[in-house]
């Protein structure tokens, strides 16, 4: 019986990893505009790149569509499974599949959309929390990649907090190895890339490079 539960798990995680994979902003774009995002701003299949560079409309679906995989994926692996841990790396492996793609030869996006779905779907409060930690970081730091780590440590402090279970350090560890490796700027050192005060303004911050 143990043995079934584990397969049971597995197969969730392993399926959300699949959902996860599948990048709405692409296909809709594709779709309806008749463009190739591979070809497009950043070249990523994001709704940023969307929003910037095709359509708000679409890029505003798209988002949607990220941010409910993983929304569906903690949920419906918490429901089935009845296990913390399982729906936590389900949410994980939705994130892991939207930024390492089995459909797009494992190239992706970055995986905000559906982190902040994981996030919601565990309570929605921490994503105020993670706008505070992200924001306070980016006034003092100046350095975004540092502003989205603060986010994301604080995210996981107040839910280990608010549900008295070091799980959620679990889930911050990994959604920081999933997802902070695709912000990194290639074309610099990484230690160029982790230096404190970096941009000399706020709209650096948010100025998009090309994707790996």
């Amino acid at each position: 019986m143990e043995n079934l539960e584990i397969y049971k798990s597995t197969g969730i995680i392993i399926f959300c990893y699949f959902l996860g994979g599948i990048h709405f902003c692409y296909v809709i774009v594709k779709i309806f505009a008749r463009k190739d995002l591979s070809e497009i701003g950043d070249k990523s299949p994001s709704a940023s790149n969307v929003v910037c560079n095709v359509s708000k409309f679409l890029g505003g679906i798209g988002g949607l569509l990220d941010f409910g995989k993983g929304y569906i994926s903690y949920f419906i692996a918490l429901k089935i499974t009845g296990l913390e841990i399982a729906a936590i790396l389900a949410g994980c492996a939705a994130v892991a599949g939207h930024n390492y793609s089995p459909y797009l030869k494992f190239s992706g996006g970055k995986g905000f959309g559906a982190t902040f779905g994981v996030l919601t779907a565990i309570y929605p409060f921490t994503l105020i929390v993670y706008g505070a930690g992200l924001v306070l970081a980016l006034l003092l730091i100046r350095n975004r990649l540092w502003g989205f780590i603060s986010g994301f440590v604080c995210a996981g402090i107040f839910l280990c907090i608010l549900k008295n279970s070091l799980l959620y350090l679990v889930l911050t560890m990994l959604i920081i190895l999933i997802v902070i490796p695709k912000d990194i700027n290639y074309q610099e050192s990484l230690l160029a890339n982790f230096k404190f005060r970096k941009e000399e303004n706020l709209k650096n911050l948010f100025t998009a490079f090309p994707q790996r």
